[in-house]
């Protein structure tokens, strides 16, 4: 069971229809997706290139024309060594098929349930179900009138595919071992969001998790596929990036704000991360920039931030 205090307060699409689409580009200049977890679920299709990804602490890497379903409650974000790629996501409550499945069929309830795993990676053979996921994410861009029942359907046979060709996997050991260090990590991650803009040891991540540090560098490493100390950066130059673009507040200032005591060493990590200084970071003219290289920033939609 996911805590609920950590759920994010967000509303995908309406209250009547939670279901919302978006277009991603990691060559974007404000593209940004750290490692992270919410209670909705997400369908992520490569459209070009190749995205390489962390999902529930293993690499894996989606191509043209890749599917990756990713349930509530599971740790997901960029691989480290991020590549030039679009990809279109659709973000929902999964209670929008759960509710209205009037069918004698417990598959859905064991996906909610977690009593069924889906695979990390799908790909469609059948011509009939590629062009159905093709239309539920037409679906959702048109928005035409009646969108919202072809939606739903849709849904319904993206899942029913999923059963009918056994896409995923039942494993009580291994779903109850990732579940204890699921939420171990998940406890850090909510630690460094709540006080990133305080001085963090590792001794003090550690403690959260309730781990040594050597052995807490290990499990967060495996689970993230990053050190606790590149993603407490990482996560600090976020943060400075949205007071950059929101404020007037001078770079020293800010840099101080998300817990860089060096000034110069906040310039040298935020070069690595973003590929260019503060500076032009704060005055980049998007009015110069076509639709497709701009990026939403999932963070923006997270009233209290679940990583």
């Amino acid at each position: 069971m996911i805590d609920s205090k950590k759920e994010e307060i967000v509303q995908r699409g309406t209250a009547f229809f939670p279901i919302q689409y978006y277009w991603n580009n990691t060559d974007a200049p404000f593209y940004n997706l750290p490692v992270h977890w919410h209670l909705d679920y997400e369908i992520i299709h490569v459209v070009e290139g190749r995205y390489k990804m962390i999902l529930g602490g293993s690499k894996i890497i989606l191509n043209k024309d890749d599917y990756c379903i990713i349930q509530d409650g599971v740790l997901h974000g960029d691989d480290e060594n991020i590549e030039s790629c679009k990809y279109e996501s659709i973000v929902f409550n999964y209670n929008l098929i759960r509710i209205k499945n009037f069918a004698q069929d417990s598959f859905l309830n064991d996906i909610a349930e977690h009593r069924v795993i889906l695979n990390k990676i799908i790909r469609f053979d059948d011509d009939f179900i590629k062009r159905e996921v093709y239309s539920l994410f037409d679906s959702l861009k048109k928005q035409d009138p009646g969108f919202e029942l072809r939606t739903t359907g849709l849904l319904f046979c993206l899942f029913g595919y999923i059963k009918q060709n056994q896409l995923y996997s039942e494993d009580e050991k291994v779903l109850d071992k990732n579940k204890i260090r699921t939420e171990q990590m998940k406890t850090v991650l909510k630690f460094i969001s709540e006080n990133y803009n305080e001085q963090i040891s590792l001794e003090d991540m550690a403690e959260k998790a309730g781990m040594s540090p050597k052995y807490f560098c290990r499990v967060f490493k495996e689970t993230t596929h990053r050190t606790p100390i590149e993603y407490l950066n990482a996560y600090r130059i976020d943060q400075a990036c949205t007071l950059l673009r929101s404020s007037d507040e001078p770079m020293i200032n800010i840099s101080l704000n998300c817990g860089f005591n060096d000034f110069s060493y906040f310039i040298k990590i935020f070069k690595k991360y973003k590929g260019m200084t503060p500076h032009k970071y704060r005055n980049y003219d998007t009015r110069n920039t076509s639709d497709d290289e701009l990026f939403f920033n999932h963070e923006q939609y997270f009233q209290s931030s679940p990583y």
